[in-house]
């Protein structure tokens, strides 16, 4: 999948799992953190990238491609044995 949004100030790619923001440098970051960082509200993301989040998870969610992406999600018992 291949998009593009427009901004008047920035260029915004999401192509190949990878988000790619152009605003004054090229900056990027893996979609999968992209959308962990929309779950969770944590991650380590340029701050280019983090203005555009919920943009980028709208137009996931609008074309069915978020289904397709996997964050990890981490389980935990409800006790420890002794």
């Amino acid at each position: 999948m291949k998009v593009r949004l427009g901004y008047p100030d920035r260029i915004v790619e999401v192509e190949d799992k990878v988000v790619r923001v152009f605003k004054g440098r090229l900056v990027s970051a893996p979609l999968s953190e992209v959308v962990g960082y929309y779950l969770r509200g944590e991650g380590l993301l340029p701050p280019a990238v983090k203005e555009i989040v919920p943009d980028v998870v709208r137009v996931l969610l609008s074309t069915g491609e978020l289904q397709n992406i996997t964050t990890p999600v981490a389980e935990y018992g409800h006790g420890l044995s002794t």
